[in-house]
């Protein structure tokens, strides 16, 4: 994100910044540069690869709460999330209504 923020300051894509930083980089601090974005771009990797990784949500009730109705398990997940009680009930209510339709 900062080198996309650098790069928008100076008007250039960022592949043309970084090319640009590693061109123009003085000789006595080129190599500190130089191993800092190269450190910088391999934290990116690893989290781009930790993302691709992570497993997604599936849809299921889990396992620990497997007594739960999904109503239930919706209202726990607001709850967990900081939703106000007034907002669950409201939810409940609009659910209430689908049913009865």
């Amino acid at each position: 994100m900062r080198m996309q923020g650098a790069a928008a300051i100076v008007g250039m894509p960022v592949a043309t910044y970084l090319k640009w930083l590693l061109r123009n980089a003085s000789e006595r601090n080129a190599s500190r540069y130089t191993s800092a974005i190269l450190a910088r771009l391999d934290a990116i990797e690893v989290a781009l690869a930790r993302l691709r990784e992570a497993p997604r949500e599936s849809l299921v009730t889990p396992a620990h709460a497997p007594h739960l109705r999904p109503r239930d398990l919706l209202e726990a997940k607001l709850r967990e999330r900081g939703v106000p009680s007034s907002t669950i009930r409201q939810i409940n209510s609009v659910l209430d209504d689908l049913q009865a339709a």
